[in-house]
């Protein structure tokens, strides 16, 4: 009767101190779980060391603004972008600065939505810097291009916004990656954008647009 009691106080004692070690263990497990689901120092640099290329395929819809003064009609216009790049090195330690810079090579068309014209159509080369912090999954830039965009916008139709069918197109952007997995990423970018013939012929007030792009980057 005495052994069997000890023997029941015993398996009491043993289950309850192998709830008590799940119970302690289960944050320290999930904490390791949910690590496992961040970038490591090494994976972030991987993504963006020298070398490395990226391919974009973004959407976007730019609104005109009058810089003119002269309520010339607007010239507002969507956008399919590819794009391909390679990073130029690997990722500097600079604190809040840290990160590489990555060149790319762009083409872009789409329609016309409102104003003369139908389309417009070109290429671009794009340098960015990519500011990567360790663990990130978050990771902004900010990115310069310039190239040649074709359009059938006509002078007399623009006002002299426009007045050769090639012109000069130069792009400001600020945006970010917001990565999926070791290799997709969603991008998110605000941009401006000009588009002129730099005085080859005049008139030339130029087209002055703001807006921006959405989709998807894969890292290889």
């Amino acid at each position: 009767m005495g052994l069997a009691f000890y023997r029941a106080q015993m398996r009491k004692i043993f289950l309850a101190s192998a709830l008590g070690i799940l119970a302690l263990t289960a944050p320290a497990r999930a904490g390791v779980e949910q690590m496992a689901e961040i970038p490591t120092r090494r994976e972030a640099e991987e993504r963006f060391a020298a070398g490395r290329k990226e391919f974009e395929a973004v959407t976007g819809a730019f609104f005109f603004f009058d810089t003119t003064q002269n309520n010339r009609p607007s010239v507002d216009y969507a956008l399919e972008t590819l794009r391909l790049g390679v990073m130029l090195n690997d990722p500097w330690q600079l604190g809040l600065f840290s990160g590489n810079f990555e060149l790319m090579g762009e083409i872009f068309a789409g329609p016309v939505v409102e104003g003369p014209g139908d389309v417009l159509a070109g290429a671009s080369l794009v340098f960015r810097y990519n500011f990567v912090q360790p663990h990130a999954r978050v990771i902004p830039y900010m990115q310069i291009a310039a190239g040649g965009v074709y359009t059938n916008i006509g002078e007399k139709e623009s006002r002299g916004l426009i007045s050769l069918p090639v012109e000069f197109n130069l792009q400001g952007a600020i945006g970010t990656r917001i990565l999926l997995d070791d290799r997709w990423s969603l991008i998110l970018e605000g941009d401006y954008r000009h588009i002129s013939n730099a005085k080859i012929k005049e008139p030339n007030f130029g087209i002055d647009s703001v807006g921006g792009n959405v989709g998807f980057g894969f890292s290889f």
